[in-house]
């Protein structure tokens, strides 16, 4: 059951890192640095991709900040896969609020090949740390307090 949790978590790593290069690649290829609002949200949504993905692969609860905390303390990687899957979507509906609309004066036009594979991560995110999470909340409930 660890192998499997752990397994989880660090494709999620992965899948995150993910998002956020095709995010920065975006942002410097497709020009989207030049587009007011969005091209820095872009910018936002990669530094995201890294920062969650950076605290779900290090080891937080050897942090003794964190391992003080009560219930944070004893499962620090599933509150940032929440986080994680919670980003994703926020991700999906920003791009079908500027497919079927604008967000902030922006839209978006067709589903390329960037974009078809952002949702691909995207939505593996979802997936795969929702595993984790169901994984890691059990064991949460079965683990006493330190």
């Amino acid at each position: 059951m660890i192998a499997v949790r752990d397994t989880l978590r660090h494709v999620g790593v992965l899948l995150l890192f993910g998002i956020g290069a095709v995010h920065l690649y975006v942002y410097f290829a497709d020009h989207y640095s030049v587009i007011p609002i969005i091209g820095p949200l872009f910018l936002v949504n990669f530094a995201g991709a890294v920062l969650l993905g950076l605290l779900l692969a290090i080891p937080l609860e050897s942090l003794p900040l964190v391992g003080s905390i009560t219930v944070a303390g004893r499962t620090p990687h599933a509150f940032v896969a929440l986080g994680a899957i919670l980003f994703a979507l926020g991700t999906i509906i920003g791009l079908l609020i500027s497919e079927a609309g604008t967000l902030f004066g922006f839209h978006e036009y067709g589903y390329r090949t960037v974009i078809v594979l952002t949702l691909g991560l995207e939505f593996a995110v979802i997936v795969v740390l929702g595993g984790f999470l169901a994984l890691e909340t059990r064991r949460m409930r079965t683990r006493p307090a330190r």
